[in-house]
C-alpha cells in the first residue's frame, strides 16, 4: 500500500509543482465547464487517492491487528518503536510515518539512480527523475544528497518529538534527540544496499543471457560499471568470464554491515 500510494503521491506532486490552467471549452458546454470554480488541478486527485489508500490502511491496521496483538512494532532503523493497535489514533499515526519512512527511502533510491546515471543518452531518464525529484533535481547531484539527509533529520527530529509527546517514545532533550535524529537519516541510506544488490544481480544475469533490445540495459550497464569502477584495475576475469560483479557484491555487503554495526552503536548509546 506505501507503494501504491508513493506513486500516487508522486504523480500528485509533480503535478502541482506545474503551472495548470483549465481549457477553455470549444462547445457552450465545455465553456461553461472551463469557467465553473469547482474545477480543479486534477493532481489534486493523485493527492486524495494517496488520502484514501492511507484511511484504508489505517483500518485495516486496526481492525486486522487489534485481535493478533496488543502492540505492533515498526523498525526505524536502528531502534523499534511500538504503536497500539486498540488505539486507532495510534494506528492512525504508525500509517502515517511508516509512509514518511517509505517515501523518503524512495527518494533516496531515485537520487541515486540519478547519480549513477551521467553519461550520453540518459537525458530521457534524468528529465524524468529531475520531475520527480522536483526542486532538488534542479540542484548538484551533491548538494541533492545533502539536502535528502538535512531532510531526514528534520523529518524524524518533529517525528520523534510528537512520538515522546504522545508518550510512544521517551521524553529527551533537544540536543539529544537532535543527534538521535542524525543517526536514524544516516542510517537511512543502509536501504541502498538492497537497491546495489538487485542492479548487480540483473548485471549478471544481463551480460550472460539476452534479454531483449530494451533501452534500460544501457542504463543498468552504465550505473553498474559506476559501482564497479573502485574494483575494475583488479582486472578479475578468466577467458570470458568476468568475476568482478561476484566480488564486488560481498565487498559491498562488508562495507555495508561495517556502517550499520557503527550506526547501531552510536544509536545504543544514544538511547543510554
Amino acid at each position: 500500500m506505501n507503494l501504491a500510494a508513493w506513486i500516487l503521491w508522486i504523480n500528485g506532486s509533480m503535478g502541482l509543482m506545474q503551472p495548470w490552467k483549465p481549457q477553455s471549452g470549444i462547445s457552450l458546454v465545455g465553456t461553461l465547464k472551463a469557467l465553473s470554480p469547482s474545477r480543479m488541478n486534477p493532481a489534486w486527485f493523485f493527492i486524495l487517492g494517496v488520502a484514501l489508500i492511507l484511511c484504508f490502511k489505517i483500518l485495516l491496521l486496526h481492525y486486522l491487528g487489534k485481535p493478533l496483538a496488543s502492540t505492533v512494532a515498526v523498525d526505524f532503523l536502528l531502534f523499534p518503536v511500538f504503536f497500539k493497535t486498540g488505539s486507532l489514533s495510534h494506528m492512525a499515526l504508525m500509517g502515517v510515518v511508516t509512509f514518511i519512512r517509505f517515501s523518503f527511502m524512495g527518494y533516496l533510491w531515485l537520487w541515486f539512480l540519478r547519480c549513477l546515471t551521467t553519461g550520453k543518452g540518459m537525458d530521457p531518464l534524468h528529465g524524468m527523475l529531475d520531475a520527480v525529484l522536483g526542486p532538488l533535481g534542479q540542484r548538484k547531484a551533491w548538494l541533492q544528497g545533502v539536502l535528502l539527509w538535512l531532510l531526514g533529520v528534520m523529518l524524524w527530529t518533529l517525528l520523534g518529538a510528537l512520538l515522546a509527546r504522545l508518550e510512544i517514545l521517551p521524553g529527551r532533550d533537544a540536543s539529544s534527540l537532535l543527534w538521535q535524529a542524525t543517526l536514524i537519516s544516516s542510517a537511512a541510506w543502509m536501504s541502498l544496499r538492497w537497491l546495489i544488490y538487485g542492479m548487480l544481480a540483473l548485471y549478471l544475469v544481463h551480460s550472460y543471457v539476452y534479454l531483449g533490445g530494451w533501452e534500460g540495459w544501457d542504463w543498468l550497464d552504465q550505473g553498474v560499471e559506476r559501482l564497479l569502477w573502485p574494483i575494475k584495475p583488479l582486472r578479475l576475469h578468466w577467458k570470458r568470464i568476468d568475476f568482478t560483479p561476484m566480488v564486488a557484491w560481498p565487498l559491498y555487503g562488508l562495507l555495508f554491515a561495517l556502517i550499520s554495526r557503527w550506526l547501531t552503536h552510536q544509536g545504543v548509546v544514544a538511547a543510554l
